[in-house]
């Protein structure tokens, strides 16, 4: 997929897809956006690469 990807919780009015987000991870800033729909690997293919 080329990317990292997070789950988060965030509130109703900022879940809108393409709104961009700030999000701590592990401590550490990090820019996000809301995407339509989550990538899928139904394999783990991706995990194992």
């Amino acid at each position: 997929m080329g990317k990292s990807y997070a789950m988060a919780l965030v509130n109703a009015d900022v879940a809108a897809t393409g709104t961009d987000l700030t999000l701590h991870v592990v401590g550490v800033e990090r820019r996000a956006k809301v995407i339509d729909t989550s990538p899928y690997d139904p394999k783990g293919k991706a995990m194992r690469a």
